[in-house]
């Protein structure tokens, strides 16, 4: 009888140990995250898409107002804000039922949208965080936070980058608006980033002419955007 050998390959018990641990956070960690999708509820600003297979008219990507609602075409607006991800798909079932017979096929998707936002905070009317999905001008930015009042200092606004070397920018924006620079590339800001409007170091409400302009510009600059 003709002798065989079978190759083996010897397997430490360390080494077995390891793919052990490996393969249990993989596991663990998929798990929270579906946990934390299932458990996630939904805020204003958020970007939610409904796709309807079959029903291209109720297809939509749409963002969470301040309000709370959004608006599904020829459904209307609903109130969303605060609710899950399974507790929104059973209320559109139900909206849509009203709409479709028999089986339906609905997904939807939520996408925070932290990540998408400009935080804007110091001497400006209403410091907050702004939806931006891409650079774009800080004189836009500071008009859709209503504007510096009128102890800001324009001639040191700072910008923190995120992501981005350098990571700060000091920023004279009177230049910029004496020069009619408005949109240089040079004071742009993206996503993740910082924008800071520090008072005027003396703090003197009686502004020269120019500064009184700038607040003026800002207002008819919101108007227009």
């Amino acid at each position: 009888m003709p002798f065989v050998y079978t190759a083996c390959t010897a397997t430490s018990p360390n080494s077995n140990l390891h793919e052990s641990r490996a393969m249990h956070n993989a596991i663990n960690g998929a798990v929270q995250n579906n946990t934390y999708e299932q458990d996630y509820r939904i805020r204003p600003g958020d970007e939610i898409e409904i796709l309807v297979w079959e029903q291209p008219n109720f297809n939509t990507i749409t963002r969470v107002s301040g309000l709370g609602t959004i608006a599904i075409p020829l459904v209307g607006e609903l109130l969303v804000s605060g609710l899950t991800k399974d507790e929104l798909t059973r209320e559109l079932e139900r909206k849509l039922s009203e709409f479709i017979r028999g089986d339906m096929n609905l997904t939807v998707s939520i996408r925070n949208t932290d990540s998408l936002l400009v935080s804007v905070f110091g001497m400006v009317s209403r410091p907050d965080n702004y939806p931006v999905t891409d650079q774009t001008s800080v004189f836009k930015i500071l008009s859709i936070a209503g504007g510096p009042t009128q102890d800001a200092d324009l001639r040191s606004v700072k910008i923190y980058h995120h992501n981005s070397n350098p990571n700060t920018s000091n920023l004279d924006l009177t230049h910029y608006l004496e020069t009619g620079q408005m949109n240089s590339p040079s004071i742009v800001v993206r996503p993740g980033d910082i924008v800071y409007v520090p008072r005027k170091e003396n703090a003197v409400r009686e502004m020269s002419e120019f500064l009184r302009d700038i607040v003026i510009l800002f207002g008819i600059f919101r108007v227009f955007n």
